[in-house]
């Protein structure tokens, strides 16, 4: 029965972490990014991870660019034909691994009974936004955030809802303070 606790603890311990994932970001810091007023797609515009069928999805494609034009026009960056920033979007699916080991004992006995290990495996989505300088294609800031991703498929509205806050949680750090 206390493995059991443990092991439940040890479940929501890690849900509690992915909750708390920090936005990872990099940039140029010599870039004047006060100086870039307007942006564009860049080529492809949204790419996936691994580069398979069952990964691909032309609809959270459209939800990703979707979210972002909003998301800048919102922080007053206009979309342009020839601006000096392009954006580029990559949605990368991963399959995680965690193993737990669990002590196994009665409420008296000995803590070095026999072990239960557990091996939890789940999908995590990374979403990057990448920001390059028109004029060179170089990377100037890329910003991303991940989640775990349900086990089952969820509705349209739910992937627009959430991929729509992870554009707003990745995009608030642009441009760098």
């Amino acid at each position: 029965m206390f493995s059991r606790y443990l092991l439940l603890i040890s479940v929501l311990a890690l849900s509690a972490c992915q909750n708390q994932a920090l936005v990872e970001l990099d940039y140029q810091p010599e870039q004047n990014f006060q100086a870039l007023q307007s942006w564009q797609w860049a080529e492809p515009a949204v790419e996936f991870l691994p580069k398979s069928a069952e990964v691909r999805s032309d609809l959270d494609a459209e939800r990703v660019r979707n979210a972002i034009s909003q998301q800048l026009l919102q922080q007053g960056l206009p979309q342009s034909n020839q601006a000096p920033l392009q954006v580029r979007a990559w949605l990368i699916t991963e399959q995680q691994q965690q193993r737990s080991q669990v002590m196994q004992n009665d409420y008296w006995g000995s803590v070095w009974g026999p072990s239960l290990r557990v091996d939890i495996t789940y999908t995590t989505q990374k979403l990057q936004i990448d920001m390059l300088d028109s004029r060179t294609q170089k990377l100037i800031w890329r910003g991303s955030d991940s989640w775990v991703l349900p086990a089952q498929r969820t509705n349209p509205q739910t992937r627009e809802a959430k991929i729509r806050a992870y554009v707003q949680r990745i995009l608030q750090h642009f441009p760098p303070q």
